[in-house]
């Protein structure tokens, strides 16, 4: 299960909660974070999305071809294609957690199985 962001979690916790370890992840996240004004909020999003960890890197890398500007529009909008993308590598067994448009953040976290 994964762990859950506390509102008393600094910008650090909440990047290495988020970013489950991946270094691209990490990566991609502080890139978020150099927007003052958004960052933290499309952080807050992708959590909602159920999309952390190496699910980040995909979304950035694969479906993104590593634009910072498209995730973010991605993020956004949640666009189901990347949802679809992210999960797709997950069904390979890349990660076991599904990607999910919204709600995830309320305890509705779901797995690929």
């Amino acid at each position: 299960m994964r762990k859950e962001i506390g509102l008393n979690d600094s910008v650090m916790e909440t990047i290495i909660i988020m970013s489950e370890g991946n270094p691209g992840a990490i990566t991609v996240l502080v890139q978020l974070l150099e927007d003052k004004e958004k960052g933290l909020f499309y952080i807050l999003r992708l959590d909602d999305m159920n999309i952390r960890g190496t699910q980040i890197w995909i979304g950035y890398k694969d479906y993104c071809k590593q634009d910072i500007e498209n995730f973010k529009t991605a993020i956004l909008k949640r666009d189901p294609l990347m949802i679809e993308a992210i999960n797709k590598e997950g069904g390979r067994g890349n990660h076991p957690d599904k990607a999910v448009s919204n709600g995830a953040s309320y305890g509705r976290r779901e797995t690929l199985e």
